[in-house]
């Protein structure tokens, strides 16, 4: 009754009131981040991933996911475990009740995973902690493109040069390269060649590891210099590792280029990524950029500040690539 009586009584004081509350929302309102779903909705989730190239689904499941997931079950507050075990990754989400802090969960996985971390197979990666939110997604999609390169230039261009470009923006929690064929030397081995020479696949794998080292050699010390020996035999271009010489009969010797095709080419044949766009060409080759967005972030600030970033990389181009934006949750 008192507000009511008040603005009968000074209708003055009552519209400046109401006047400065309406400045006060407003004022509020364009500082309200946008998030399809907002704090304390969205559970957190941590989730640990293991690479472990050339491993079957089985052994990924025994001798990863299962160690981890042991050690990893009496975290406090857990409320669901999600694995995944396939060829030459695990992958696995733990999400926790929205009252754990995030921070804190990604440090007691951390902490928990490190315990088991000399257990795991020794040819696979070390455990990668990602902490997110549930439904974690990317936030956008860049595409890379070009129709005079390689996709194996392209990618290699967007791991050395635009991944750090947009890890460094504001609210940006990760970055994934979709399509990377990362660059590498492959070697195909001829069958007839190799029994022609009596030669086996273990002898070729045996001569790589042996002849392709870089070993420190100790020092050698003198009255006014001391000099660092180092062992290195490590191959540096294609021609070399074609010398490679794999055995020695009589007085000839079989170099790996006599029963082997040596090229560069992509780690994996399987990566492949598509972009389609109103002025994309049929023949372009692809690389796609996915941004994520950090935990508690505004995913169209977020936006925003990618979309300047891009205009002042795309002046920093070279001829022949192109840098857009495929795809916007924003």
């Amino acid at each position: 009754m008192f507000i009511t009586d008040l603005s009968i009584r000074r209708p003055v004081v009552s519209a400046v009131f109401s006047m400065i509350l309406v400045v006060f929302g407003l004022f509020v309102f364009w500082k309200l981040p946008v998030r399809e779903l907002p704090s304390g909705l969205q559970p957190p989730v941590v989730q640990v991933q293991v690479d472990y190239q050339g491993a079957s689904a089985e052994i990924i499941s025994s001798e990863i996911v299962e160690i981890i997931e042991d050690v990893i079950g009496g975290a406090e507050g857990i409320k669901n475990i999600d694995s995944t075990s396939e060829n030459g990754r695990a992958t696995i989400k733990i999400e926790f009740d929205t009252s754990i802090d995030l921070d804190a969960a990604t440090n007691d996985i951390r902490d928990r995973v490190s315990r088991v971390s000399d257990n795991l197979p020794e040819d696979a990666d070390a455990p990668e902690i990602l902490k997110q939110s549930a439904g974690f997604t990317t936030s956008m999609w860049l595409s890379v493109s070009s129709t005079t390169w390689s996709d194996l230039e392209i990618g290699d261009y967007t791991r050395r040069y635009l991944v750090d470009n947009f890890s460094n923006v504001k609210g940006v929690g990760r970055i994934l390269v979709g399509g990377l064929r990362e660059l590498s030397v492959r070697i195909y081995i001829s069958p007839a060649k190799l029994a022609a020479n009596d030669l086996t696949v273990q002898e070729v794998e045996q001569a790589l590891r042996r002849e392709n080292i870089s070993l420190p050699a100790g020092s050698l010390e003198a009255t006014n210099i001391d000099l660092t020996i180092n062992l290195d035999k490590a191959y540096k271009d294609l021609f070399s590792i074609k010398q490679l010489p794999i055995k020695k009969i009589k007085n000839s010797v079989i170099r790996l280029e006599n029963i082997a095709e040596v090229k560069y080419g992509p780690v994996s044949e399987k990566t492949l990524f598509k972009a389609q766009s109103k002025d994309g060409h049929p023949n372009e080759k692809v690389v796609g950029i996915g941004i994520y967005a950090k935990s508690g972030a505004s995913t169209v600030e977020l936006s925003k500040k990618i979309r300047e970033r891009i205009k002042v990389v795309q002046k920093t181009l070279p001829d022949g690539i192109k840098l857009g934006v495929s795809f916007d949750r924003a």
